[in-house]
């Protein structure tokens, strides 16, 4: 089925949706929550062209018979080539409607700009589609905008909200959604991703399949970037602080302090580097960086379980502080200084 046929580890999500078109059961909002890169903006806009492909209305009349207050049924799967699908597939359908942040947050005024063109009829869609993605974003004002609308829906329109977890957003806009989980892609699924679509071998694939959070999207940007390069370093620097002049601790602080875009991913890196030092004693099979488990498995004979700990405490609290906007690197310093006496 085009569309649906896109998604990856969402076997229970797909049937749910595709339930509801079957039986006519379609709700006025659906709420998609799960990591990013799941696949739920592509699920909302293959449930929109199954919803309004022209090849499938004219061998299901019932299609245009409304069961639900002007929502209809569907039982046949869309083509994919008729002018509806294509048009939805190139984001030009007239009756589709995608809102996303502007930066980092969803302004009222998008929400108002959406509700007004909702409330005009649709152009040429049997059922209008209103898409509001990384819903999690919106302020409270934006949010109580919508709300308003949910509660007196247009006719012949669903609208679809993505979010990272339900939590994000106003319990009383959740109670007027069904409420869909999608899933964290699978590792395996992610490190075939990344072998056939960047050319990664296998060890370095599973390596970023294992660190992106089950995120196709999230993944996607690790390789394109070159993640394993910085990983490399960053492992590098940390393994050698100890052996090397306090200067080199300090000079390992100041590249950091200048790359804050990449502070979170240095952090991580250096967690799950302690973390596999740890963990390769007892389970050396659920090691995340396999690629290098030799090199692991001879630090491991050098380090204390107890160090190991306050190390991956002293990164934490680090992290914790740069996010209360604490000076970086006076933080970075400090870190760095710690590290630097991990053999001690």
């Amino acid at each position: 089925m085009p569309g649906f046929d896109d998604l990856v580890d969402q076997e229970r999500p797909v049937r749910l949706i595709k339930a509801a078109l079957r039986n006519g059961n379609i709700p006025h909002a659906f709420l998609f929550t799960g990591p990013k890169g799941t696949g739920k903006k592509t699920a909302a806009l293959a449930f929109a062209m199954e919803c309004n492909c022209l090849t499938a209305q004219q061998a299901n009349p019932a299609a245009g018979g409304a069961v639900n207050d002007n929502i209809p049924y569907y039982r046949n799967a869309p083509c994919g080539t008729c002018r509806s699908c294509l048009k939805i597939s190139a984001g030009a359908h007239p009756d589709i409607h995608l809102v996303k942040p502007a930066g980092t947050i969803l302004k009222v005024e998008q929400i108002r700009d959406l509700c007004r063109r909702l409330a005009l009829k649709p152009n040429e869609a049997i059922l209008r589609l209103a898409v509001i993605d990384d819903a999690h974003l919106m302020n409270a004002e934006a949010g109580n905008t919508l709300l308003k609308t949910l509660e007196e829906p247009p006719d012949s329109t669903v609208f679809v909200l993505t979010a990272l977890q339900a939590s994000d957003l106003l319990p009383t806009i959740v109670s007027r959604c069904r409420h869909i989980r999608f899933n964290p892609i699978s590792n395996r699924s992610l490190a075939s991703f990344l072998t056939e679509k960047f050319g990664l071998i296998a060890t370095e694939a599973d390596v970023i399949a294992a660190m992106s959070g089950g995120s196709f999207s999230i993944a996607a940007a690790m390789a394109e970037s070159g993640w394993i390069k910085k990983r490399n370093w960053i492992i590098h620097q940390v393994e050698y602080l100890s052996r090397n002049p306090i200067r080199y601790a300090l000079a390992f602080s100041e590249t950091l302090s200048k790359n804050k875009k990449w502070l979170t991913d240095a952090f991580n890196i250096m967690k799950i580097w302690y973390r596999d030092i740890l963990i390769s004693q007892f389970s050396p099979e659920k090691v995340v960086n396999k690629d290098l488990l030799e090199k692991i498995q001879k630090t491991t004979s050098l380090s204390s379980v107890e160090k190991m700990l306050f190390n991956i405490d002293a990164i934490e609290l680090a992290e914790q502080n740069i996010l209360s906007n604490a000076n970086a690197r006076i933080t970075l310093d400090a870190l760095a200084l710690t590290l630097f006496g991990e053999q001690s």
